[in-house]
């Protein structure tokens, strides 16, 4: 019966953790567009005054997204934050201080939690030609991190609590 205490304690712990682990929010998707909920784009006209940066989220415990816009010089147009909560979709008017967007390529990027989660690239007036990419050959290793990447929060979690019922188990052990 003693050892049951710290193993029930020790598995409800596990349970707890992994589900937050497991229930991190984040954006989902993200684009631009000619009006507050269009269909994707990446080709503006000369003149357009006013593009939409448009995002899904979900399971957003309470978090912050910004919606960043740069020139083709990497200087900083647009920037507004704004925080969500849950799941749904936001939509940003992103402008400049010259009232329009001058013809050029421009790059969005979608912030969360002070990291960059989505980047769109995109041009107003007749479209620049983008640099064609050659496939390459992605190695055994990179292959299963990328399988693997997002689960390591969760993982390193489960590694945690599992050490924590070792040292519980060793210190009541002990006693």
């Amino acid at each position: 019966m003693k050892r049951l205490v710290p193993i029930a304690i020790a598995l409800s712990l596990t349970i707890l953790l992994a589900s937050i682990a497991m229930a991190q929010g984040g954006l989902t998707s993200a684009h631009l567009s000619d009006t507050p909920d269009g269909t994707a784009m990446t080709q503006f006209p000369s003149g357009t005054t006013v593009v939409y940066a448009i995002f899904d989220y979900a399971n957003m415990p309470e978090g912050t997204v910004k919606v960043r816009v740069y020139d083709n010089y990497g200087s900083i147009l647009f920037e507004q934050a704004e925080n969500y909560t849950g799941s749904g979709t936001g939509s940003v008017a992103t402008t400049t201080s010259e009232g329009y967007f001058p013809d050029g390529r421009y790059v969005t990027n979608f912030y969360l939690g002070g990291y960059v989660s989505r980047t769109v690239i995109w041009d107003v007036g007749e479209a620049v030609a983008r640099p064609v990419a050659t496939p390459t050959t992605t190695s055994p290793a990179a292959k299963i991190y990328n399988q693997t990447k997002g689960f390591a929060a969760p993982a390193a979690a489960i590694l945690l609590i599992i050490l924590a019922v070792w040292v519980i188990y060793r210190v009541l052990a002990a006693r």
